[in-house]
């Protein structure tokens, strides 16, 4: 341990004695009753500061879940609770992913609670990003990290939406489809492809320069092959489109599953094969 570790351990277990006694003071007035529990609220919070700049992640999440704790159960203070929480969630999150979505989970609740939309999406989508980049399964109600992933991105684009934040909610949609069509076992095409029309209608809706761009051309030409079965059409036009904007490898999937559905004719997006053994163009 560093020097600067040790002595901030030090003070935060100073601070953390200081809340523990706090609490247990006798008081006889309602007025010494809430202060009570606002110094100890501030004692823990200084704990978990302390612990925090020592890189005391454990120790710091605890001290900040003990002060929502009180802010939330003694002090009814959503908005203060809701901050404890979000600040445990960020430092379990290095350390322990699984606590940091409990926190991040119940912060949401109680910022929905306090009618605080924005922050809830926000901390909705930092849970969705938990489970997909740690893949930490849900452990709450059983889903894998995938699906527990697209729920939470799926309430943060809800969220967002409410408080007319309509980027940030087609951000998150997006998420959804994209993980809908690329990620689950099975992949769910049919929900992927209606919020990918929804949110293209949207964006022709705002751009009405988009037909006659490369990308609304090139997307034309993909719908007039699909429709005449054409996958040498297809191809050609994934190649044409390769040469000067390269395709991401999502993109390349899903292409090769439509080029596979029009060459076999099955309709089922060629699911039960291995992209990688095919060339698109």
């Amino acid at each position: 341990m560093s020097a600067l570790s040790a002595s901030q351990r030090k003070k935060g277990d100073a601070f953390l004695a200081e809340a523990e006694s706090t609490v247990k003071k006798s008081t006889w007035f309602a007025s010494s009753t809430e202060r009570k529990y606002e110094d100890a609220a501030e004692c823990y919070v200084k704990a978990a500061n302390a612990y925090k700049v020592g890189g005391l992640n454990d120790e710091a999440g605890s001290a900040y879940q003990q002060a929502a704790e009180l802010y939330k159960d003694k002090l009814k203070s959503l908005s203060e609770a809701s901050k404890a929480l979000s600040d445990a969630g960020g430092c379990l999150q290095k350390t322990n992913p699984a606590e940091a979505i409990g926190c991040y989970r119940t912060a949401v609740t109680l910022l929905c609670d306090a009618g605080r939309l924005n922050q809830a999406a926000k901390l909705s989508k930092q849970i969705a990003e938990i489970f997909e980049s740690d893949g930490v399964d849900n452990e709450e109600d059983g889903k894998d990290a995938v699906t527990a992933a697209i729920a939470s991105y799926q309430q943060a684009a809800e969220l967002f939406d409410m408080e007319q934040a309509k980027s940030q909610s087609s951000s998150c949609l997006q998420k959804v489809a994209e993980l809908s069509s690329g990620a689950l076992d099975p992949p769910e095409l049919l929900r992927a492809a209606e919020i990918y029309e929804s949110l293209g209608r949207s964006c022709l809706d705002l751009d009405y320069t988009f037909a006659d761009s490369r990308e609304g051309k090139f997307a034309r030409n993909l719908v007039e092959c699909v429709e005449q079965f054409d996958p040498e059409g297809f191809a050609t036009a994934c190649f044409e489109y390769d040469r000067i904007s390269k395709l991401d490898p999502w993109k390349t999937s899903m292409l090769v599953k439509v080029k596979r559905s029009i060459e076999d004719g099955s309709g089922d997006g060629g699911l039960g094969g291995d992209d990688d053994d095919i060339d698109l163009t």
